[in-house]
């Protein structure tokens, strides 16, 4: 994979964030996500999003979900599955504002380029992969953001039906742009 990332820092503190993916390996295919990832310190909570939502939502499971600003926690966004998993997702997202409960942490504001998906957890990938079971988790303090540009649906055939095929991530290329306000 290259990924050429490229930062623009406007004088009225905007940070234009583009990024131009290329998958160069053949065998790169039915990838799981298109994104980044920011590990944000200890105390950004509160969050805030105009998208869809409330519930999490993929590409092909939104049906039942609408597009207005929604209000919660980043603590709230984890669903207690009986396996650890990916979770709170949301689709189709213009901006997320995260917030400290208390103290004097600035908001971080992300617009997309028109749109984004995104989770905020206290777990990463790796925490989810390792655990068997939601007693094996333990939160970390800081706040880990998943911007993806790209999200595969949901489905992978382990206890039944693979994602449709128009709901896996096509192409060798993706760009996208987050501007990130703080």
């Amino acid at each position: 994979v290259e990924h050429v990332q490229r930062h623009t820092l406007h004088g009225d503190g905007r940070l234009v964030m583009a990024h131009d993916v290329r998958l160069r390996a053949a065998d790169l295919v039915d990838l799981p996500r298109i994104g980044v990832r920011l590990d944000l310190v200890a105390g950004y909570e509160q969050l805030a999003y105009f998208g869809r939502g409330p519930d999490e939502n993929y590409v092909d499971r939104r049906a039942g979900t609408v597009t207005e600003v929604f209000e919660t926690t980043v603590s709230d966004e984890y669903v207690d599955y009986v396996m650890p998993q990916e979770h709170g997702h949301h689709t189709e997202v213009r901006w997320l504002e995260l917030a400290p409960t208390r103290g004097k942490l600035p908001p971080v504001r992300i617009e997309g380029s028109p749109c984004l998906e995104f989770n905020a957890s206290h777990f990463t990938a790796e925490d989810l992969y390792a655990a068997k079971h939601t007693t094996d988790l333990t939160p970390r303090a800081e706040t880990i953001l998943y911007l993806d540009a790209a999200h595969r649906g949901l489905g992978t055939a382990s206890c039944g039906p693979d994602t449709a095929e128009r709901y896996r991530i096509h192409g060798r290329r993706h760009r996208f742009v987050h501007t990130l306000r703080v």
